[in-house]
């Protein structure tokens, strides 16, 4: 239908001079009307089920969760035991000598917490070569025929710059990136599919835009092609990879693509790894770790030039920083280039771990804190152990930066999380796992209201992709990108948030995904 009326619904606007209206209609992508039907067109009848503007994303990574769908699955298993059967299964369809890939794993779930032995891959698998990304993607373990293929060795591993290697089976942040030149190449052909399975699930979720973080140059030309083949019905703002100096100097002189489904004004960058791999730079060493403060992956030297020419070419800059010294660090480069008076809404990906001391950089300096709710529950069980009580207030600080007038992006870092906005919703209001626990939220003077909650993956995300004009509201002339609810997901219990269903998914007008 390019033209259709949306009635008996409960429509949340998140616009201050409507808050909130029983119908709408859309005509060719746009919303025309609201509380005004027009009668010559089909009508849907919501039957008082909940509106909201499209749900947003704002870090994601579209082909690695497809990629991730199809290889060895790792997450959620809490014992080497079901590891190694899963292995074991895994090299029955492989051929001698042929990669075995995974994804997924995470020691903190297992009983004692610590990493396997070098045995442990090895005694499985003398002959093929096995490279298996820990669910943070900052880590991978690997065995000695993996090593031998890559033709480099454990002392080499152990001492390249930014990474580490652990127990001589864990590659640590920058060590992973000697194996990516012997890992089998990905295809066109591949990550169109990839990119195809990903968008079909995530349109199941009410997602109607994703802000992809580090796309190269095989990601951005598959994207391309299948918004021609008319095979990509999703809004993406695309966050081209830092260290890709040809694919940035092409866009840098192009400036920036902007299309009906496609956008790309942006640049992803890397400073630390992360908590659970004990990669995100730290102040203070880890308190099970004490000889260990993390990494920092690429020079000052490197990263001011990078930031120079992002500002130059007037492009965003998101950069990854977890650890309270990785953010000090993104900090203090962007100060430096930004200067306090600007609207360039540079962002800092996750902002996991931030020092009293840096908070109001963020407000200074116009700094984005782009934020995954899931993260914080996901980590919570461990981080007493990990960086001590004394710490853990410098976690997850969504209330603070929203008391400071800050602006949060909100994702889930999918696949790394499961990609799911009402689990970051819940995580957002709750500051508890899916069973409510701990009671009452961990760290709960951060947990946030259901209205902000639902701003971090409309309103707010939009803004941190320069789309607030277009998206993140329901008001006549903007984009008709809507996601149906079940339920009223501002007033609804937090413990039945989870039970809502997703009922529909529009995007430009169009009806993508229909329960």
């Amino acid at each position: 239908m390019r033209s259709y009326n949306l009635i008996n619904a409960h429509i949340i606007t998140l616009n201050d001079s409507h808050q909130y209206a029983n119908s709408l209609t859309i005509d060719n992508g746009k919303i025309i009307s609201i509380n005004s039907t027009n009668s010559s067109v089909p009508s849907i009848d919501l039957e008082g089920k909940t509106i909201i503007p499209g749900f947003i994303d704002a870090h994601f990574h579209l082909k690695n969760f497809g990629k991730r769908l199809e290889i060895l699955d790792l997450k959620n298993i809490h014992s080497l035991d079901d590891i190694k059967i899963k292995i074991k299964n895994k090299l029955q369809e492989l051929s001698h000598n042929e990669w075995l890939i995974g994804f997924g794993w995470d020691q903190n779930l297992w009983p004692n917490r610590q990493y396997p032995d070098n045995d442990f891959l090895n005694s499985i698998a003398p002959n093929n070569p096995i490279y298996l990304t820990r669910i943070d993607g900052h880590s991978a373990w690997i065995n000695h025929q993996a090593i031998y293929i890559a033709q480099t060795s454990v002392e080499e591993l152990k001492n390249i710059e930014g990474g580490t290697l652990i127990n001589d089976c864990i590659a640590v942040d920058n060590s992973m990136h000697i194996f990516k030149n012997y890992l089998p190449k990905e295809t066109k052909k591949q990550v169109k599919k990839w990119i195809t399975i990903a968008i079909n699930e995530t349109v199941k979720r009410g997602i109607t835009g994703v802000h992809d973080a580090w796309q190269d140059q095989t990601t951005v030309d598959a994207i391309h092609e299948l918004i021609q083949e008319n095979k990509f019905p999703i809004r993406c703002y695309g966050m081209l990879a830092g260290n890709d100096q040809n694919l940035l100097s092409e866009y840098f002189k192009n400036n920036e693509t902007n299309s009906v489904y496609y956008t790309i004004r942006s640049v992803k960058a890397f400073i630390d790894g992360a908590l659970g791999s004990r990669g995100a730079a730290l102040h203070e060493p880890y308190c099970d770790d004490h000889n260990n403060c993390g990494l920092i992956l690429i020079s000052q030297e490197e990263f001011d030039h990078l930031a120079q020419q992002c500002h130059k070419n007037n492009f965003q800059l998101n950069t990854h920083a977890i650890g309270d010294r990785g953010n000090s660090y993104v900090l203090d480069c962007y100060a430096n280039i930004l200067g306090k008076s600007n609207d360039r809404r540079w962002r800092i990906e996750h902002a996991q771990m931030v020092a009293d001391s840096d908070m109001y950089r963020f407000k200074d300096y116009n700094i984005l804190p782009s934020m995954q709710p899931s993260h914080c529950t996901s980590d919570m069980a461990w981080l007493d152990e990990r960086i001590g009580i004394d710490r853990l207030k410098l976690i997850s600080r969504w209330q603070t930066f929203i008391n400071l007038g800050l602006k949060i992006p909100g994702g889930s870092d999918c696949p790394i999380e499961t990609g799911n906005p009402l689990f970051e919703f819940y995580a957002a209001v709750t500051r508890t796992n899916h069973q409510g626990l701990p009671e009452g939220g961990w760290q709960p003077q951060e947990k946030i209201n259901s209205l902000n909650a639902l701003k971090m993956f409309t309103t707010w995300a939009a803004y941190g992709g320069f789309d607030e004009l277009n998206r993140g509201r329901i008001d006549i002339g903007f984009d008709a990108d809507l996601t149906v609810l079940s339920n009223n997901i501002l007033d609804i219990e937090p413990a039945k948030i989870l039970d809502i269903e997703i009922l529909y998914t529009i995007i430009n007008g169009k009806i993508v995904y229909k329960n």
